[in-house]
């Protein structure tokens, strides 16, 4: 590419794709604008006071233009050079057009950061983010609550009344738990019928308090007769400053287990004596 090809490239890019350009003596006025940047001579702007004062040499900074009148912000790249007189280059970037791209940037990753979290059928955090923050926000806390949580009998409700009840039941299970969630208590689906809770800053008397609202929740979403009677079983764990999370993830483990065998023994119905 010829010299002038590559300087007719260059101010392409500078004039019509960063979003304008001015030129201003040493005294501050302007020598050269272009139809994006006449606004700053003709309108009430912080020019004067926030523009750089030249200085021999290559100089380059970057601040803030407001203009009054219309509101409009711009991002100015200001670059001072010596060419027979002190001269600087003003590089304006309407920053309406790019800090919308920035929200709408911001709002896709949000969006790709929630689906990567949350459970695509419940909407509650997935295992992923359990393993995440076991790893991180879990491990050093005064003390935590671990609940760990188990639908009973949902391979038997998919075989007999088929996957979509199975699917009611699972959501009904984590409708139980969205209805606790809060900033300090959450709830995620770790495998089909399986969920773990995590409760911070409890003591023991508030994780059971915790556990009795949530029986108290799901008892109450049990009542309307919809051919779906969820019943959970919940083991809880307890640890306090100095904890081993494993194994408080271990022992609620082991009393989920605990309370589904006793919640089937209640459920089976009483044998008769033969007579």
């Amino acid at each position: 590419m010829q010299t002038a090809e590559f300087d007719s490239v260059i101010m392409h890019f500078l004039r019509d794709d960063i979003g304008g350009i001015l030129i201003t003596g040493e005294d501050g006025s302007i020598l050269y604008e272009d139809e994006r940047t006449a606004f700053v001579s003709k309108e009430r702007t912080n020019w004067k006071a926030a523009c750089p004062a030249p200085a021999r040499g290559q100089k380059a900074e970057v601040w803030d233009l407001l203009c009054a009148s219309s509101g409009k912000t711009c991002m100015v790249l200001t670059s001072t050079f010596f060419d027979g007189g002190m001269k600087q280059i003003h590089f304006l970037l309407d920053n309406s057009l790019y800090m919308g791209m920035f929200r709408d940037m911001s709002g896709y990753s949000k969006m790709l950061r929630s689906e990567k979290e949350r459970d695509s059928m419940t909407g509650l955090y997935n295992k992923g983010k359990l393993m995440e923050l076991k790893q991180t926000l879990f491990r050093k806390q005064n003390a935590i609550a671990v609940y760990n949580m188990d639908v009973n009998d949902l391979k038997q409700m998919n075989d007999i009344h088929g996957h979509e009840a199975g699917d009611r039941l699972i959501r009904k299970a984590a409708e139980s738990l969205k209805r606790i969630e809060a900033r300090n208590v959450m709830p995620f689906r770790v495998g089909g019928d399986e969920f773990i809770v995590v409760a911070l800053h409890v003591d023991r008397e508030g994780a059971e308090q915790l556990r009795k609202k949530w029986e108290s929740i799901l008892e109450e979403l049990n009542r309307p007769e919809d051919g779906v009677h969820c019943v959970m079983a919940c083991g809880l764990a307890f640890g306090e400053q100095g904890y081993d999370l494993e194994e408080v993830f271990s022992l609620a483990d082991q009393r989920m287990y605990e309370d589904k065998k006793a919640k089937k023994r209640s459920a089976r119905p009483p044998e008769t004596e033969e007579t």
